[in-house]
């Protein structure tokens, strides 16, 4: 795979740097072949290491003339894609630049930082810069929106497969799902019925849950019973269960739920598309919360 470097020099952001190298390769394969796009770019080495509380590091100089990877060998070789993309997105990007020495070392929860109006000193900037990168190089959106645009109602299921198609985790499949996805859509984390957290697309309205809380009683994710690996059909519930937000609850949210290992559950929750148009008929829905559809 022969990408130029040089040709990347003018792009600034993760969204144009990674354009910049589709172009390059129009042929890109899926799974992405994250080690090989690293090494074409002047990364010289990837290993593994004992990191302890860090998830990757990047050692390099002050002209980042070269570069090596550093990734956690007790990681899944899938969150260690992740890391790679992070540390290449900070080697390619030209205003991240070690606060001090020559080396990036990234720990988990940076490798979870995504929002800049919460993370606003450069540090911060520069992680969740890098994550855009890794999940916009190793889940391309043009590439990503075709495998979902083949499916009519695209759910948990497809979720999974896209995961093992893009050799991505669950967790950062399903951020990019709930990016991408034409209809508001959030994905919800829960531990033995515990709130951890959520991701949600821009249209989707605000989920007040809070670390900790307990999965609402009356939820499906609540109600429902099974093995691991077991996903659950999407059925609608009263949305007021969710969100915080007076145009929606009065309506539906169209909920499905995963079983995973070790009392771990993921949520997928959906604004009916039926609903918000009778919603928007009635004028129940104010215009910062109406959706907007791209028809198929």
């Amino acid at each position: 795979m022969q990408i130029s470097r040089m040709d990347l020099a003018d792009f600034g952001s993760p969204e144009t740097i990674v354009q910049g190298i589709l172009d390059q390769v129009p042929d890109m394969p899926v799974p992405i072949p994250i080690e090989v796009i690293a090494t074409s770019l002047e990364i010289t080495d990837i290993k593994e290491i004992g990191a302890g509380n860090f998830e990757g590091g990047l050692l390099t100089d002050r002209e980042k003339s070269e570069g090596t990877i550093l990734v956690n060998r007790r990681s899944h070789h899938k969150r260690q894609r992740f890391t790679i993309g992070h540390e290449l997105g900070h080697f390619l990007m030209p205003l991240h630049l070690p606060e001090r020495g020559t080396e990036f070392m990234c720990t988990s929860a940076d490798m979870k930082k995504a929002d800049l109006y919460k993370t606003m000193d450069h540090a911060a900037r520069m992680e969740v810069e890098a994550n855009r990168f890794a999940a916009n190089i190793l889940m391309p959106a043009p590439l990503f929106q075709r495998d979902l645009n083949r499916s009519a109602a695209p759910d948990l299921d497809m979720l999974v497969r896209l995961a093992d198609r893009y050799d991505t985790s669950k967790e950062a499949t399903a951020r990019r799902f709930c990016e991408l996805h034409d209809t508001p859509t959030a994905a919800v984390f829960s531990k033995d019925g515990r709130f951890i957290y959520a991701v949600k697309g821009r249209a989707f309205p605000f989920i007040p849950l809070q670390k900790g809380n307990a999965i609402p009683q009356g939820s499906l994710t609540a109600r429902f019973t099974g093995t691991e690996g077991t996903t659950s059909d999407m059925d609608g519930v009263d949305a007021s269960l969710w969100v915080d937000a007076k145009p929606y609850a009065r309506h539906q949210l169209l909920e499905q739920a995963l079983i995973q290992i070790d009392g771990f559950r993921l949520t997928l929750l959906q604004v009916d598309e039926e609903e918000i148009e009778a919603a928007e008929e009635e004028g129940d829905l104010v215009e910062s919360y109406t959706p907007r559809f791209r028809r198929r």
